[in-house]
């Protein structure tokens, strides 16, 4: 969910027509970490290979069933878990209409507003929003007027913006480091990936299409980024390299395929597909560490869940879902 776009059934992103899909046990840990690998070792798939997106087979994880985590009965999005995983912070209504980044504890208790703009919104992004390091979170706002990027510490204090002009910048995410910051940005008049240092200077553009790139997610290795785009016709991943620019495609199929964000060893990523079922949107996790791995389905149904969020220790997934008839935080365990 970002700014301008109220999230619900075929959600919509800043009110451009078109965003997610249509609808929208402490048995073991997770697979070690592989070692360094140039680039995070992507790989990109083509063509023929298109049915290992549509047959969801592979079986790593074992989810439980999913638990509802906020009840508010507004509209409670994009859960963004803190470094430690004791607290989540989400985007919501429930104040004064307008989105506010909120927080609670990880089980659902003292739900408190980090941002208060009445009649501006504030929306964070899930996946590396939050920096260990400085305990500043990274969000998209409409307080200055324009839709800019700010930062704020994690009780509330010390906003600052980063970017300050007429350019629509929007789902910034910390770099590992927390010294830049990625973001998505309608500057030249195109929906590109930037990068910005966390002070404001050495603003570089990293995409360059005529197609959509969205909702970039710095790899925990720091070497690439995660994003979601429709160059090829429908909403697919991708990740660019972070110095280079090299691009690979990481998932295909007719499936739509968005929300996108890494597990703390950059093994995995989990995202929002409408494969596997009739109309909604389901989560999924995909091994971007092995050639033609196939995702596995965590969440099952034809409601929509959507913007997945890792845990830092890796055994669940916060997602935003309507399958309550509202869309409130969910979570699911994934063994």
């Amino acid at each position: 969910m970002t700014l301008g776009a109220c999230c619900c059934v075929g959600v919509l992103r800043y009110g451009e027509g078109d965003g997610r899909p249509a609808g929208e046990h402490n048995v073991r840990d997770l697979p070690p970490p592989l070692e360094a690998r140039a680039q995070d070792q992507q790989t990109s798939y083509d063509g023929a290979q298109d049915a290992r997106h549509d047959l969801l087979d592979a079986q790593v994880f074992r989810p439980g069933p999913p638990r509802r985590l906020t009840t508010d009965g507004e509209s409670d999005q994009n859960p963004l878990f803190s470094p430690s995983g004791a607290q989540i912070a989400f985007s919501t209504r429930r104040a004064h209409g307008s989105f506010d980044i909120w927080l609670m504890d990880a089980d659902g208790n003292n739900a408190t507003p980090l941002t208060s703009l009445a009649n501006h919104d504030a929306v964070n992004l899930p996946g590396s929003a939050w920096c260990a390091k400085t305990n500043r979170i990274v969000y998209s706002s409409d307080a200055s007027g324009q839709e800019n990027l700010w930062t704020i510490k994690a009780d509330g204090s010390g906003a600052k913006m980063l970017t300050d002009g007429p350019s629509l910048d929007r789902e910034p995410t910390w770099s590992p480091s927390c010294d830049r910051v990625v973001f998505q940005s309608k500057r030249d008049d195109n929906w590109d990936i930037y990068v910005i240092r966390a002070d404001g200077t050495q603003l570089r553009r990293l995409t360059n299409d005529s197609a959509k790139d969205w909702a970039p997610n710095w790899s925990p290795a720091g070497e690439t980024i995660l994003f979601q785009s429709k160059r090829s016709g429908r909403w697919k991943l991708y990740t660019v390299a972070a110095n280079s620019g090299l691009l690979h495609q990481i998932t295909t199929g007719s499936s739509e395929d968005t929300d996108c964000s890494w597990s703390r060893d950059g093994r995995y990523v989990v995202y929002s597909t409408d494969a596997g079922g009739n109309g909604g949107a389901r989560i999924a996790i995909l091994d971007v560490t092995t050639p033609l791995a196939t995702p596995q389905l965590i969440t099952q149904g034809d409601d929509y869940d959507g913007a997945p969020c890792w845990s830092p220790s890796g055994r669940t997934i916060a997602f935003e879902s309507n399958r309550s008839g509202n869309l409130d935080i969910w979570l699911v365990d994934l063994w």
